[in-house]
């Protein structure tokens, strides 16, 4: 006896679109709901022939995208929608019924729209960086409001009065984040284009030497909207340069939008032609600048969100402090404490932010100066004496040992006036801090007794978790 579902999936004209739709429904469920809307809505199931399931993709954009970032899930779910193992095959196809123009196909008054009767492939993007970098994911500070505001401004109104829009940063700012989150919003009614110069150059090179240099400058020539990561890398490449001069003068003549970005602002590029230089300093040319605490605090709280993890304000700020003002290794330093914290099963604390960034703090971070709750931490976590003691009235011994270690260390290691560091410690006279300091050090000039040996080993060990 065949079964129903069977004859089914063995139907190539009246399965395909079933497994499809229920393949969608798994996704959908799994998604935000813009990373569906923006992948995947305009999907369709084409057949199913030799037991692998065929699907259209609008774009080639879209088709590398899935390929590359979400293929590993579309398979999961289609397996899941399936009931059993199938393989899928994608490719840029258009529904059989009116949809939508494509969106690699100019769907302006571009000249050169009607002389193309095959999409010509957009350059690929780095889809793990396109996943989710829009707009709304970025988080916008006084360092990068300018830079937002920009290319905001060429996403929604490209080729009218910011080209070209040039963007210039350190790495692990967010400049590629900024030229994703244009792409998002410009394919949709634009045809671009999105591509590093490192691709660029390479799709050149080989363009010539397969005779096809022609096909090469058709594809970046006919783009609506051009967008070129780490444009510092044509240095010193000649052909390629003027390669690029071409095609920058034949978009920006037709007012075509270009974006680019680079780590240097255009005149300290080395190895870049003058005639380069003048014509992407013609346009806007804008910063992103380290950020400052504040919107650090953003940047992991929002990444806290996505993982639905529970961390208090003031332990988000030592992360802020301790992870660097590059994003990345400030999202590195955030997602080490993630580990850390759940190999012990233990909820963040500040104890776990010490442990776990013990050895991997930026440069810049190694020089900051700890604060007394900083320090009340790490001696907390070495100690075992709870943090709210140390602002307490208890007096036994374990508790006062520990509160004179930190107030040796802040007496040696921050700016803070005695009465500073004694207000930090539950408002305790200056003269108690001095005696504290005092006697931590004459307990230290008798290096040859154990007393003394406790002392050191845990100033050292303190020391060096906060790399002081």
């Amino acid at each position: 006896m065949v079964t129903r579902s069977a004859r089914s999936f063995n139907d190539p004209h009246s399965d395909h679109r079933a497994i499809w739709q229920r393949t969608l429904e798994v996704l959908r469920d799994a998604l935000d709901r813009e990373t569906y809307e923006t992948w995947f809505a305009e999907t369709h199931a084409i057949e199913i022939r030799g037991g692998v399931l065929h699907v259209g993709v609008p774009t080639v954009i879209k088709l590398e995208t899935l390929r590359g970032s979400y293929y590993p899930q579309l398979a999961s779910a289609v397996r899941q929608a399936a009931g059993r193992p199938i393989e899928i095959e994608l490719r840029v196809a258009a529904r059989p019924e009116p949809v939508t123009p494509a969106l690699d196909l100019p769907v302006s008054d571009s000249p050169l729209a009607g002389d193309r009767s095959l999409p010509i492939q957009p350059a690929r993007s780095r889809p793990a960086v396109l996943n989710q970098a829009t707009f709304e994911r970025f988080v916008e500070g006084t360092s990068n409001q300018i830079a937002v505001t920009a290319s905001r401004r060429v996403a929604f109104h490209p080729g009218e009065d910011t080209n070209p829009l040039f963007i210039y940063a350190n790495s692990g700012l967010g400049k590629t984040h900024l030229l994703h989150a244009i792409a998002h919003v410009t394919m949709q009614s634009h045809y671009t284009v999105l591509v590093d110069t490192e691709s660029y150059v390479r799709q050149f090179v080989n363009s010539v030497g397969a005779g096809e240099r022609a096909a090469f400058q058709e594809k970046y020539e006919s783009a609506e909207v051009l967008i070129i990561d780490d444009v510092q890398k044509l240095g010193g490449k000649v052909q390629t340069q003027d390669e690029f001069f071409n095609v920058f003068n034949a978009l920006h003549q037709r007012g075509r939008q270009i974006v680019i970005a680079s780590d240097l602002p255009p005149r300290l590029l080395t190895g870049l032609g003058e005639r380069l230089v003048t014509r992407f300093e013609g346009g806007l040319v804008v910063e992103i600048n380290p950020p400052d605490v504040e919107l650090r605090m953003a940047i992991l709280q929002r990444k806290i969100r996505d993982w639905d993890m529970h961390i208090d304000e003031a332990t988000i700020l030592m992360i802020a402090e301790r992870g660097g003002t590059n994003v990345r290794s400030l999202l590195g330093a955030l997602q080490r404490v993630r580990v850390f914290a759940e190999s012990e099963r233990s909820p963040v604390t500040p104890g776990i932010v010490m442990r776990a960034l013990a050895g991997h703090i930026p440069e810049e971070s190694r020089k900051a100066k700890p604060t007394v709750a900083e320090l009340i931490a790490a001696t907390s976590d070495l100690t075992g004496v709870a943090p709210d003691l140390f602002t307490a009235p208890r007096k036994d011994r374990r508790t006062a040992r520990a509160r004179q270690l930190v107030m040796y260390l802040a007496c040696h290691h921050t700016d803070l006036s005695l009465n500073a560091i004694g207000e930090a410690l539950g408002g305790r006279d200056h003269s108690t801090v001095l005696h504290g300091r005092d006697k931590v050090e004459k307990l230290l000039s008798n290096s040859t007794d154990a007393e003394a040996q406790w002392w050191i080993q845990q100033i050292s060990e303190i020391r060096s978790r906060l790399h002081l």
